[in-house]
Protein backbone atom coordinates (compact mmCIF):
# COMPACT_ATOMS: atom_id res chain seq x y z
CA UNK A 1 0.00 0.00 0.00
CA UNK A 2 3.03 2.38 1.07
CA UNK A 3 4.44 2.34 -2.62
CA UNK A 4 0.47 3.33 -4.32
CA UNK A 5 0.31 6.21 -1.67
CA UNK A 6 4.02 7.43 -2.66
CA UNK A 7 2.84 7.34 -6.31
CA UNK A 8 -0.13 9.33 -5.45
CA UNK A 9 1.40 11.49 -3.43
CA UNK A 10 4.44 12.31 -6.15
CA UNK A 11 1.43 12.37 -8.27
CA UNK A 12 -0.21 14.98 -6.99
CA UNK A 13 2.89 17.21 -5.70
CA UNK A 14 4.15 16.99 -9.69
CA UNK A 15 0.92 18.48 -10.78
CA UNK A 16 0.73 21.21 -8.45
CA UNK A 17 4.39 22.36 -9.14
CA UNK A 18 3.56 22.32 -12.97
CA UNK A 19 0.67 24.39 -12.14
CA UNK A 20 3.31 27.13 -10.80
CA UNK A 21 6.03 26.70 -13.31
CA UNK A 22 5.53 29.96 -15.36
CA UNK A 23 3.77 31.92 -12.70
CA UNK A 24 5.52 34.84 -12.78
CA UNK A 25 7.10 35.47 -9.29
CA UNK A 26 5.27 38.88 -9.63
CA UNK A 27 2.17 37.88 -10.44
CA UNK A 28 2.07 35.29 -7.24
CA UNK A 29 -0.16 37.16 -5.34
CA UNK A 30 -2.73 38.56 -8.20
CA UNK A 31 -6.26 38.27 -7.43
CA UNK A 32 -9.51 38.84 -9.93
CA UNK A 33 -11.51 39.00 -6.44
CA UNK A 34 -10.52 39.71 -2.80
CA UNK A 35 -10.06 36.29 -0.49
CA UNK A 36 -9.27 34.34 -4.29
CA UNK A 37 -6.71 31.88 -3.09
CA UNK A 38 -3.68 32.62 -5.04
CA UNK A 39 -0.88 30.29 -5.74
CA UNK A 40 0.99 32.22 -2.87
CA UNK A 41 -1.43 31.38 -0.15
CA UNK A 42 -2.15 27.58 -2.14
CA UNK A 43 1.47 26.91 -2.29
CA UNK A 44 1.67 27.83 1.60
CA UNK A 45 -1.26 26.35 2.51
CA UNK A 46 0.51 22.85 1.04
CA UNK A 47 3.81 23.60 3.09
CA UNK A 48 1.53 23.41 6.06
CA UNK A 49 0.14 20.35 5.56
CA UNK A 50 3.24 19.00 4.56
CA UNK A 51 5.03 20.44 7.70
CA UNK A 52 2.73 18.83 9.95
CA UNK A 53 2.61 15.58 8.06
CA UNK A 54 6.16 15.42 8.68
CA UNK A 55 5.40 16.19 12.08
CA UNK A 56 3.45 13.53 12.44
CA UNK A 57 5.24 10.86 10.97
CA UNK A 58 7.94 12.26 13.58
CA UNK A 59 10.56 13.05 10.39
CA UNK A 60 11.19 15.91 11.82
CA UNK A 61 10.23 18.81 14.18
CA UNK A 62 7.65 21.49 13.21
CA UNK A 63 9.38 24.06 11.39
CA UNK A 64 10.49 27.42 13.37
CA UNK A 65 7.79 29.58 11.25
CA UNK A 66 4.47 26.85 12.28
CA UNK A 67 2.61 29.46 13.86
CA UNK A 68 3.26 31.94 10.90
CA UNK A 69 2.40 29.24 8.36
CA UNK A 70 -0.90 28.60 10.22
CA UNK A 71 -1.69 32.38 10.41
CA UNK A 72 -1.14 33.13 6.82
CA UNK A 73 -1.71 29.66 5.42
CA UNK A 74 -4.09 27.97 7.47
CA UNK A 75 -8.02 27.18 7.00
CA UNK A 76 -9.21 30.43 9.31
CA UNK A 77 -6.36 32.67 7.00
CA UNK A 78 -7.69 34.92 4.09
CA UNK A 79 -5.28 35.12 1.10
CA UNK A 80 -4.83 39.35 0.47
CA UNK A 81 -2.69 40.51 -2.54
CA UNK A 82 -0.74 42.53 -0.45
CA UNK A 83 -0.13 40.07 2.47
CA UNK A 84 3.61 38.89 3.38
CA UNK A 85 4.04 35.86 1.34
CA UNK A 86 7.18 33.69 0.87
CA UNK A 87 8.39 34.03 -2.53
CA UNK A 88 7.60 31.78 -5.39
CA UNK A 89 11.13 30.31 -5.54
CA UNK A 90 10.99 29.82 -1.63
CA UNK A 91 7.50 27.94 -1.45
CA UNK A 92 8.62 25.62 -4.66
CA UNK A 93 11.99 24.69 -3.05
CA UNK A 94 10.09 24.07 0.68
CA UNK A 95 7.30 22.22 -1.33
CA UNK A 96 10.00 19.88 -3.00
CA UNK A 97 11.95 19.32 -0.20
CA UNK A 98 8.89 18.29 1.66
CA UNK A 99 8.02 15.91 -0.72
CA UNK A 100 11.38 14.29 -0.70
CA UNK A 101 11.32 13.93 3.22
CA UNK A 102 7.24 12.64 3.04
CA UNK A 103 8.12 10.10 -0.09
CA UNK A 104 11.25 8.60 1.37
CA UNK A 105 9.31 8.19 5.03
CA UNK A 106 5.88 6.64 3.43
CA UNK A 107 8.31 4.29 1.37
CA UNK A 108 10.02 2.78 4.40
CA UNK A 109 5.95 2.50 5.72
CA UNK A 110 4.59 -0.94 6.96
CA UNK A 111 1.21 -2.12 7.14
CA UNK A 112 0.82 -1.80 10.81
CA UNK A 113 2.43 2.20 10.40
CA UNK A 114 -0.17 3.09 7.73
CA UNK A 115 -2.63 1.60 10.71
CA UNK A 116 -1.66 3.27 13.43
CA UNK A 117 -4.32 5.76 14.54
CA UNK A 118 -4.22 9.04 13.91
CA UNK A 119 -2.76 11.10 17.13
CA UNK A 120 -4.30 14.65 16.09
CA UNK A 121 -8.01 14.24 17.68
CA UNK A 122 -9.73 16.38 15.37
CA UNK A 123 -8.12 15.30 12.36
CA UNK A 124 -9.02 11.55 13.80
CA UNK A 125 -12.90 12.26 13.56
CA UNK A 126 -12.74 11.77 9.59
CA UNK A 127 -8.88 9.86 9.29
CA UNK A 128 -9.04 7.72 11.81
CA UNK A 129 -5.66 6.47 10.87
CA UNK A 130 -1.99 7.48 9.08
CA UNK A 131 -3.35 5.69 6.62
CA UNK A 132 -6.64 7.32 5.65
CA UNK A 133 -4.38 11.17 6.48
CA UNK A 134 -2.04 10.16 3.75
CA UNK A 135 -4.69 9.22 1.44
CA UNK A 136 -6.53 12.53 2.30
CA UNK A 137 -3.56 14.53 1.32
CA UNK A 138 -3.90 13.34 -2.08
CA UNK A 139 -7.39 14.59 -2.54
CA UNK A 140 -6.27 17.52 -0.76
CA UNK A 141 -3.48 18.57 -3.04
CA UNK A 142 -5.71 17.80 -6.00
CA UNK A 143 -8.72 19.97 -4.83
CA UNK A 144 -6.01 23.05 -4.65
CA UNK A 145 -4.61 22.40 -7.80
CA UNK A 146 -8.24 23.11 -9.09
CA UNK A 147 -7.94 25.97 -7.68
CA UNK A 148 -4.88 26.68 -9.30
CA UNK A 149 -6.31 25.59 -12.43
CA UNK A 150 -9.02 28.23 -12.27
CA UNK A 151 -6.81 30.95 -11.27
CA UNK A 152 -4.73 30.40 -14.28
CA UNK A 153 -7.77 30.33 -16.62
CA UNK A 154 -8.86 33.80 -14.56
CA UNK A 155 -5.65 35.49 -14.86
CA UNK A 156 -5.16 34.85 -18.71
CA UNK A 157 -2.10 31.80 -18.38
CA UNK A 158 -2.70 28.66 -20.73
CA UNK A 159 -3.95 25.67 -19.62
CA UNK A 160 -1.28 23.22 -17.85
CA UNK A 161 -1.76 19.77 -19.19
CA UNK A 162 -1.23 17.18 -17.11
CA UNK A 163 -2.54 13.05 -17.05
CA UNK A 164 -0.81 10.26 -14.75
CA UNK A 165 -1.30 8.48 -17.98
CA UNK A 166 1.69 7.74 -20.57
CA UNK A 167 1.57 10.71 -23.25
CA UNK A 168 0.05 10.56 -26.47
CA UNK A 169 1.93 9.41 -29.58
CA UNK A 170 4.36 12.54 -29.86
CA UNK A 171 5.47 12.47 -26.07
CA UNK A 172 2.18 15.28 -25.10
CA UNK A 173 0.52 14.63 -22.16
CA UNK A 174 -3.40 15.95 -22.30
Amino acid sequence: MSDHLVWALDRARAHTLALVTDVPPQSMQQQTAPGERHPAWLLGHLLLADSYLLYLLEVQPLPGDFSSLIERHGPASAPTAEGAYSSKDELVARLAASNDARLARVREMTGDDLARPMPDAFLAKAQPTIGHHLQSLVFHEGYHSGQLSAWRKAHGLTPTHWTPGPPRAGGAHT
